[in-house]
């Protein structure tokens, strides 16, 4: 099965709930009541999320963690990447190559797992927080030119 791991999936949460005040600061205890997501669990996704230079980690009794950008630059292929790794259906379509197949010189259909890889990472990185912590329902529209879906449907 093909899923989004629960720590990458808690990072976008956190970071959709962190976008929704531009520039607050934020405390790990604080984000926890906000996400119900445990300290320890927040700690982990926000080192990660630091070292990227998505979030600032802000010392002393005023401290805590900012985003260090706004929502709209910031895909959820993005947070994906950071907390996961990047996407990579099978082993050949992986950056590293110190994986490989034995059947990959005559494998048939490495192309096209390849194209099917990059049509996903496409389709997550064209999402950004900021639509993610919208509260609408998502339409998805093809988008012919860029080979791309788009959500643009509110909840009524």
């Amino acid at each position: 099965m093909i899923k989004v791991s629960r720590m990458a999936d808690y990072a976008i949460l956190l970071v959709c709930k962190m976008s929704s005040a531009e520039n607050k600061v934020y405390s790990a205890h604080e984000l926890s009541t906000i996400t119900a997501l445990k300290i320890t669990t927040i700690s982990k996704i926000l080192t990660k999320l630091t070292k990227a230079n998505i979030t600032n980690s802000i010392r002393g009794v005023a401290g805590g963690y900012k985003l260090m950008m706004k929502a709209e630059d910031i895909s959820i292929g993005d947070i994906i990447d950071i907390i996961d790794g990047q996407v990579a259906l099978t082993v050949c379509v992986e950056e590293d190559k110190n994986h490989c197949c034995e059947l990959e010189s005559m494998c048939p259909s490495q192309g096209n797992w390849q194209i099917i890889n990059n049509t996903i990472r496409e389709a997550l990185n064209s999402v950004s927080i900021a639509e993610m912590a919208n509260p609408f329902v998502a339409n998805l529209q093809y988008k012919k030119s860029m080979n791309l879906f788009t959500t643009n449907k509110r909840i009524e």
